[in-house]
């Protein structure tokens, strides 16, 4: 009987607290924030990249156009492709290029999350976001100040 109720009591304690609210502190939120912008900042960054670096090997390599390579990258199989041998070692080789990026990003951004935030505050932070109103409204505050005192940054260096 002792250990019924030892384990309801194990059971309730661990139920309580399980539900217990997690309160992130603003320095919390500021390291979660910066490296979101920092990401944000990246893939746009990288959205370019991409885009350029397509433009200029289409352009230096002349083997293969725009809406070509567009065609390609939405074919399910592109060894079925209609396309030329040719045509399709560029499309490879621009592929290679850009998930090369992606993969540096990929590399990039992980290593920060576990540096500068944590994967453990990271998770929580990441859920409580969807969930809960008042740390989305703290949080969106603080990227709004970070954003606004980097682009006075911006302007005085300018």
């Amino acid at each position: 009987m002792k250990r019924v109720l030892f384990g309801i009591f194990f059971g309730l304690t661990l139920f309580v607290y399980g539900q217990e609210e997690t309160t992130f502190s603003d320095e919390d939120l500021s390291k979660y924030a910066k490296v979101m912008i920092w990401a944000d900042i990246e893939k746009s960054n990288l959205q370019t990249l991409v885009k350029d670096s397509v433009g200029i090997w289409l352009e230096e390599e002349g083997t293969l156009t725009k809406g070509q390579y567009n065609t390609l990258s939405k074919a399910p199989n592109l060894d079925e492709a209609d396309a030329s041998e040719e045509e399709k070692a560029s499309f490879t080789a621009i592929k290679e290029r850009i998930d090369g990026k992606k993969s540096e990003f990929k590399e990039t951004y992980t290593s920060k999350i576990k540096g500068d935030i944590g994967a453990g505050l990271y998770n929580k932070l990441r859920k409580a976001l969807k969930s809960d109103e008042e740390v989305k409204t703290r949080y969106e505050a603080i990227v709004a100040e970070l954003k606004t005192m980097e682009s006075a940054d911006d302007s005085a260096e300018g």
